[in-house]
């Protein structure tokens, strides 16, 4: 995962100081559990670190009695990685999910999967009312096989439920390196009151529907990053955040009303975006805890209406990014652009001449 600011691994840091605190409890026999391993770190005479680990699992079936020999263990960190590939090309859909009632039956505090080929609907076995209050962090990396990922699931009884839900102790949830193209209210269609950072970074998205994140209440970190989101636009109540991260998107401009409803941002990244205009209404209401603002990489068009930028942020909050055009503010940081406008632009928004500066040559006595 890649971390632009200092803001999120502090978040990080937090969430897994408190995730130390469970101790697993002892391991099954070895054979119980193959191919997986199941490995127990004392951490002191009354704690114990437990972490199991599976790897080229070929497809649903194989993990099912391992699941079984895990049933009462309490896991602290939960690894599947580069699996169900051998399911994925015999097009085998229904063995690339994880077992019925997994969620439910599994006590694991982190559940991290990597490089492993999952079904859009692969956390939706459910037989049992799913309810999880042990994981407090998910991961999926460069495991998605489709555009979508199916959050609500069926129960066939007329109604539905969101998996991601019933982890209702959830603190981290991240879904990346994927294949998502858009974000909606059904990613997280209730409230989680526990969910601080949401990490969706490196997938396709380009449309975030508006109000997907309003259940949230609590969310403080949320990467966007290296997408090919166009507008940012989507926040419709006022949101907790700390840190967002939209960097690497394809954004052009900040609809307004963003920025007031995140009156506790302190880090903003739009670097490597194509936002050309910087309108002082997108930033009216910005809020006093913002410290860094990061533009660069953006073909920022310094004219008369960049002049608002210095009176609106404290001389302590950092700007980073320069001026694409015009030609005389090319290169110049976007602070030191605005503040020269200031003294060039005439009523009417022109920019004027600059004045010539003429030196006298010395006068030569021989």
């Amino acid at each position: 995962m890649r971390l632009i600011s200092t803001m999120l691994p502090v978040i990080l840091t937090t969430i897994f100081l408190f995730a130390t605190a469970f101790g697993g409890t002892l391991c099954p026999p070895r054979e119980n559990v193959y191919p997986c391993s199941c490995a127990n770190f004392m951490l002191s005479k009354k704690l114990m670190h437990t972490v199991v680990n599976c790897h080229h699992i070929a497809s649903t079936k194989n993990l099912i009695p391992i699941l079984t020999a895990l049933r009462g263990v309490q896991i602290d960190q939960f690894h599947l990685y580069n699996s169900f590939w051998e399911s994925h090309k015999l097009g085998s859909v229904e063995n690339q999910v994880l077992p019925t009632d997994w969620l439910t039956l599994l006590r694991a505090k982190e559940i991290e999967i990597f490089d492993t080929a999952l079904s859009s609907s692969f956390a939706c076995q459910s037989k049992q009312i799913c309810k999880n209050t042990v994981s407090n962090r998910f991961t999926a990396v460069n495991s998605s096989t489709s555009e979508k990922l199916l959050t609500l699931c069926d129960t066939g009884k007329g109604n539905a439920y969101s998996w991601i839900g019933c982890m209702n102790r959830l603190k981290y949830f991240e879904f990346s390196h994927g294949k998502l193209t858009t974000v909606g209210a059904d990613l997280f269609p209730t409230e989680m009151r526990d969910l601080l950072v949401v990490n969706l970074t490196h997938n396709d998205i380009s449309l975030i529907k508006p109000g997907a994140f309003q259940k949230l209440k609590r969310l403080t970190g949320l990467d966007l990053s290296n997408n090919r989101i166009e507008y940012f636009d989507f926040f419709t109540t006022s949101m907790n955040l700390e840190f967002l991260d939209l960097s690497w998107n394809r954004i052009k401009e900040i609809g307004d009303r963003q920025i007031t409803s995140l009156p506790r941002l302190k880090s903003l990244m739009l670097s490597s975006n194509d936002i050309v205009h910087l309108k002082e209404n997108s930033w009216k209401g910005v809020p006093s805890s913002l410290k860094l603002i990061r533009l660069d990489s953006n073909p920022i068009n310094c004219d008369c209406s960049i002049q608002w930028i210095n009176g609106t942020f404290h001389i302590n909050v950092v700007i980073e990014g320069t001026c694409s055009t015009p030609e005389d503010y090319e290169d110049s940081q976007i602070r030191k652009a605005s503040r020269m406008l200031i003294e060039r632009c005439d009523d009417n928004g022109n920019i004027g001449t600059r004045k010539k500066t003429f030196v006298t040559e010395p006068y030569k006595l021989f």
